[in-house]
């Protein structure tokens, strides 16, 4: 099977898993805490926290710039997502050498700290090649405040409340 189909393949079995929790249609709120040493996220529909669990932090968008960032290469950022970036950026030589345009993004994106995004599109891919190379359940894209799209996964469910 070729690399963008088992792309395909993974992204679509991991949307219809946490379409059984979460409504893809609806807008939920993310909020960030800690409890012991784990940096948790609660999604919430209004005030009722729906799940809350574990995050990686992957990097950001600049929309005003239209530049990619690895959150990596973000100052202050925690070092078990640095270390989480630098062993998904491992994962290049999978993307080497192709005509494919998706596939060169990939392979631009994984061997890059920062890059020009020409096409929006090119933010699902981000997020379907990070749930591909990951364990992680699903991705979520809130903008924080200074209006930067992040990238954020969540990596184990901790608690539902539905």
């Amino acid at each position: 099977m070729k690399i963008l189909e088992k792309i395909n393949q993974v992204v679509k079995q991991k949307n219809k898993e946490i379409t059984k929790i979460l409504n893809p249609k609806k807008k939920y709120r993310i909020d960030f805490f800690k409890t012991n040493k784990n940096k948790m996220l609660g999604i919430f529909d209004g005030n009722k926290m729906i799940i809350s669990g574990e995050y990686n932090f992957y990097g950001i968008y600049q929309p005003y710039t239209k530049l990619w960032i690895w959150a990596s290469s973000i100052p202050g950022v925690n070092l078990d997502n640095i270390k989480n970036i630098k062993k998904l950026k491992t994962s290049d030589y999978l993307f080497e050498s192709n005509t494919n345009p998706k596939i060169n993004f990939y392979y631009q994106l994984l061997t890059q700290d920062v890059l020009y995004i020409t096409n929006d599109k090119m933010l699902d891919w981000i997020n379907e090649l990070i749930l591909y190379l990951t364990d992680d359940l699903f991705y979520f894209n809130p903008v924080n405040s200074y209006e930067n799209i992040q990238f954020l996964t969540l990596v184990k469910i901790k608690e539902k409340y539905i």
